[in-house]
């Protein structure tokens, strides 16, 4: 569901979460990735977030984070964290683009500040040492042919 409410609430969180993000992937490399890489970095993500927020005693933050991302509700084909990961991540994405083209100089938004908002919708909040939580990760497969 796309609303010029939920671009703006997009907009307003990554132009926040930008400030903090350090060594994460920019969603422009993300696209690039095969498929099959793609998949295995946003697994990462999400295992990372549990990590880091059990590291800081919040076990049932990090159970929500499970919940949400292996869940598949009556009649859908993937889980609610997924899918509203994939829409704020394409919301994401075409914020990346217009900010870009006002200013080649602007930050680029990263996949970690997608998955960021989609907790953030769901009230779970991440430490910043989430950012940093891929940032060994290595793809595996030749990047996609556009």
């Amino acid at each position: 569901m796309h609303t010029a409410t939920t671009s703006t609430l997009i907009a307003a969180s990554v132009a926040l979460l930008l400030t903090s993000a350090a060594q994460a992937m920019e969603i422009q490399q993300f696209d690039k990735m095969a498929v099959q890489d793609q998949h295995d970095y946003v697994n990462a993500l999400i295992v990372g977030a549990q990590k880091v927020l059990i590291d800081e005693r919040r076990d049932d933050l990090a159970a929500q984070i499970q919940s949400l991302f292996t869940k598949i509700p009556p009649g859908d084909s993937i889980s609610l964290g997924l899918e509203e990961f994939e829409t704020n991540l394409a919301q994401a994405r075409i914020f990346d683009a217009e900010t870009h083209a006002k200013d080649h100089n602007a930050q680029r938004v990263e996949v970690e500040d997608a998955m960021a908002i989609t907790l953030k919708k769901n009230k779970i909040e991440l430490p910043d040492s989430f950012f940093t939580v891929a940032r060994n990760f290595k793809p595996k497969h030749p990047p996609q042919k556009k």
